[in-house]
């Protein structure tokens, strides 16, 4: 990436003293890269971590939730954290210690300090990736610049789960599964080394003071409760009273928060940015969406693996297609012109990410790579590259520069709980319908696919409700 991207900024902004706008968006772009590989990277490498530290079935998955849990929890109060104390430094803080969490799940050696180092990992992922996004904004004033720098921001949420699979694979097989972990400290080191060279030291003259702290301690007491809840949900069920109860204490410590705010001097969350109803709307969106993208991922690799019985190092590979689609679909959305409204390419982009996901509930049993699969991933990658670019672009958009980690941290707990929700939603879907299926007599194989085609089939219907609410909420100002 090239300083080609920064157009001629206003005397006496931000943009005006960065002389290398090129650099610090790939450097942003790397640090975000790294948490969405963090994702996924886990996933294929699972089943080798419980027989090496002795893992219960029921206790694997927190080796992801862990990480999903503290990520989803802290992102609000990470991008007010960003704003009161500057991008650059929050950045270099939560880089340095998302590093020794790496570094930490890597040397593990028992199952509680794994998930130990994971939540930790989570919780500097939620410092680091508002402040990344928050530098960006003030990179990059409203304008072409920006809608191609939010283009391969947006390209990294497809790519970097999908290279989160691939490389989990690759790592698997030559080396260690500690190497899933371990890789990010190189990539972290360099970064830090870059950090004094190229971030400028963005003026935090305008830093708003101390939030609300009894408002943030509530919101993310509030997300992490409602994380937790719906997470556990794959094992208590919906109905239960855990879970019941969970949602409940969730809502009423969300209640609390929004009266705290309201009395607040200094809440958490400005009451401008609440104003601004095209940005909350798009997070909205964000929100329904990521529901059925970061599901698809989860059901395709079981599909792959399962199914069409790929290897974890196949399963890696299969996804590329996903990535390069992404990649290509969001530069050529970045430099779509700007009178055009935002509802086209935003609506348009989730109906044909429903026709991929559609495509996908066609899978059988006997379906192929290059005759199923494949289609259906190009497809979805186009369609999502489309509709995310201009959403982040109203999500962020407008923010003054001072609220810009906020903003970008409510955007990225939209998508961080969108999905987390989304996933443990579509499980139960799968698994009622795999249950089912094979209660009647199913062969094992077919009523295993017969729930992954009912996931797929909601997750068509969720992009196709997003689409919907796109139309009606993104007016034109």
């Amino acid at each position: 990436m090239t300083a080609t991207l920064a157009p001629p900024a206003p005397p006496g902004s931000a943009a005006e003293r960065i002389a290398r706008p090129g650099l610090i968006l790939l450097l942003a772009c790397v640090a975000q890269f790294m948490l969405l590989v963090d994702d996924t990277i886990t996933n294929v490498a699972l089943p080798t971590i419980a027989a090496d530290l002795g893992f219960s079935e029921s206790s694997l998955s927190w080796v992801v939730n862990a990480y999903l849990l503290t990520f989803g929890g802290f992102l609000l109060i990470g991008g007010r954290l960003a704003d009161r104390f500057g991008p650059r430094r929050m950045f270099a803080l939560a880089l340095a210690g998302f590093a020794i969490a790496s570094a930490v799940c890597g040397l593990a050696q028992d199952d509680g300090m794994l998930i130990a180092a994971r939540a930790a990992q989570g919780i500097m992922g939620a410092l680091l990736s508002p402040a990344a996004l928050a530098i960006l904004l003030a990179t990059y004033p409203e304008g072409p610049g920006r809608r191609k720098a939010l283009g391969a921001w947006a390209a990294l949420m497809g790519l970097g789960a999908a290279t989160g699979l691939l490389a989990g694979g690759i790592l698997v097989e030559i080396a260690d599964w500690r190497w899933i972990f371990l890789v990010n400290l190189p990539v972290a080191a360099a970064a830090l080394l870059a950090i004094p060279r190229i971030l400028p030291a963005f003026d935090a003259s305008t830093a708003r003071p101390a939030p609300n702290v009894a408002g943030a301690t509530l919101a993310t007491l509030s997300l992490l409760l409602l994380v937790f809840t719906v997470v556990e949900t794959e094992s208590e069920g919906w109905t239960s009273a855990r879970s019941l109860g969970g949602f409940a204490v969730a809502a009423l410590l969300a209640a609390v928060f929004f009266a705290t705010e309201r009395r607040s001097a200094s809440p958490l969350i400005p009451r401008e940015l609440l104003r601004r109803t095209r940005a909350m709307w798009a997070d909205a969106v964000v929100f329904i969406a990521a529901g059925g993208l970061l599901a698809m991922f989860f059901f395709m690799t079981l599909y792959l693996q399962q199914v069409i019985e790929l290897s974890a190092l196949e399963t890696g590979l299969a996804f590329l297609p996903f990535s390069v689609t992404m990649g290509i679909a969001s530069g050529i959305v970045g430099r779509l012109p700007e009178r055009l409204d935002a509802r086209v390419p935003i609506s348009a982009g989730l109906v044909i990410g429903a026709i991929g996901l559609y495509l996908m509930s066609r899978l059988g049993v006997d379906s192929s790579y290059a005759g199923g699969v494949l289609p259906a991933l190009v497809v979805t990658a186009a369609g999502l590259a489309f509709a995310f670019v201009p959403v982040m672009g109203l999500a962020t958009g407008d923010a003054e520069e001072r609220d810009g980690g906020l903003a970008s941290g409510l955007m990225t707990s939209a998508q961080q709980i969108g999905g987390a929700i989304g996933i443990a939603v579509m499980i139960t879907i799968a698994t009622s319908a795999t249950t089912d299926a094979a209660a009647s007599g199913t062969p094992q194989a077919a009523a295993l696919v017969e729930g992954f085609q009912a996931a797929f089939r909601v997750e068509a219907a969720v992009m196709l409700a997003a689409a919907l609410l796109a139309v009606a909420t993104l007016r034109r100002r």
